[in-house]
């Protein structure tokens, strides 16, 4: 039985065939995913409230309009912490896979697609989602879980959310967010960052005495303002900065933010590129409903989550599975397992335990393979839990 709080726990039998699946191995998918006996199980207690911030729209059933466009305002309260645990239902029926052609890894020109992503307009999440569906319509978010929830209640069809950083590394709170909801990864994109220097019209750098950006921003540019003799001020992020520098009409203040802020918010571009590394990417990982139809024709990535019954001493023989099924793994997370800290050693005194898991790992495979579901059904049988959180395109 899986140890979480809140949400849908979608898990391997997700990825069941449907009949509009057209693949040269689907017999052994269909029969592998059956024998696997994984089953659908979801948080009976959890109880969520919405309220919006920008207006009375009743349980977040469509965006508000402002002056800056779509801004979803969905401020989540849950009577039941995230690391409480609780008894689960199993459910015996599952969603069935979309037979909608896969076209997300490419972007889609649909204007009709409504894209949320966490931050106001002119944030580089909103740039990530215009990049991997161009003319889609976005939908701002000011929270990571009301991007998800947008998806879920769908006020949006797509979510687009950062989920590493090649230079502040994995964002944490999304993984946890990945597995408190029930949406599906079908696709992700790299992003390069490029931080600029903004300020109001006939502001000179020799003016400025104070710089607002993202803490992560400014501790990406540390080193450039510390030259230019300036002081970091941490805000929400990076186009908050750039508002508030424009709304208020700064003159001593200046703002790290893109180009594409700049110009949305009024400001001059100070100095380019001013990031201590230039190679600052961030992938960004695209949400949906529904999982996305796995293929054999194509590179894929698998992403799970699993936790194991002996702990972190299991470790070795758990990505031992992929080892002999010559399965290249991609990438590892480990995080702390909430409501259950420590696991019990030999005595069961907990007091002499060591900490339990989550792992969060990405497997070069697709669902579609025979030799996926047979890495996943030995996986299974060390682990008190595993789910697939998606199998999409490699980029």
């Amino acid at each position: 039985m899986a140890l979480f709080s809140g949400g849908y726990l979608f898990v391997l039998s997700n990825y069941r065939q449907t009949t509009s699946f057209k693949n040269p191995h689907s017999h052994l998918y269909s029969k592998h995913l059956r024998s696997l006996n994984l089953d659908f199980a979801f948080h009976q207690k959890a109880r969520i409230s919405n309220t919006i911030e920008s207006g009375n729209t009743k349980n977040c059933a469509a965006p508000v309009a402002d002056m800056n466009g779509f801004q979803l305002r969905c401020h989540l309260q849950s009577d039941l912490p995230h690391d409480t645990v609780s008894k689960y239902q199993v459910l015996h029926t599952t969603p069935s896979l979309s037979s909608t052609p896969f076209s997300d890894s490419g972007g889609c020109n649909e204007p009709s697609l409504r894209v949320a992503h966490q931050g106001i307009r002119g944030a580089y999440s909103e740039l990530a989602a215009e990049k991997a569906y161009p003319n889609c319509e976005t939908i701002a978010c000011q929270h990571f879980h009301s991007t998800f929830q947008a998806v879920a209640r769908r006020v949006a069809d797509r979510a687009v959310i950062p989920i590493e950083n090649s230079l502040g590394g994995s964002i944490h709170g999304n993984y946890d967010l990945l597995l408190r909801h029930s949406l599906h990864i079908i696709g992700e994109i790299r992003f390069a960052v490029s931080h600029c220097l903004l300020a109001n019209n006939g502001v000179d750098l020799h003016d400025l005495k104070t710089v607002l950006s993202h803490p992560q921003a400014l501790a990406q540019c540390e080193k450039s303002l510390t030259k230019l003799g300036l002081e970091g001020e941490a805000v929400a992020s990076t186009a908050v900065a750039a508002k508030k520098v424009a709304a208020e009409k700064l003159r001593d203040t200046g703002a790290l933010a893109s180009s594409s802020a700049a110009l949305l918010y009024g400001l001059n571009i100070l100095a380019s590129n001013v990031q201590d590394d230039g190679n600052n990417v961030t992938r960004f990982l695209l949400l949906a409903r529904e999982p996305l139809t796995p293929a054999t024709d194509t590179p894929f990535k698998t992403s799970i989550v699993f936790t194991l019954k002996d702990g972190s001493s299991a470790l070795p023989d758990a990505l031992s599975v992929f080892i002999s099924n010559q399965i290249k793994l991609i990438k590892i997370e480990s995080r702390p397992l909430k409501n259950q800290p420590l696991h019990a050693s030999k005595n069961n005194s907990k007091s002499n335990g060591y900490f339990n898991y989550l792992f969060y790992a990405d497997v070069e495979a697709s669902m579609a393979d025979q030799t996926t579901q047979t890495a996943l059904k030995h996986l299974k049988e060390l682990s008190t839990f595993l789910r697939v959180l998606g199998s999409y395109p490699m980029v």
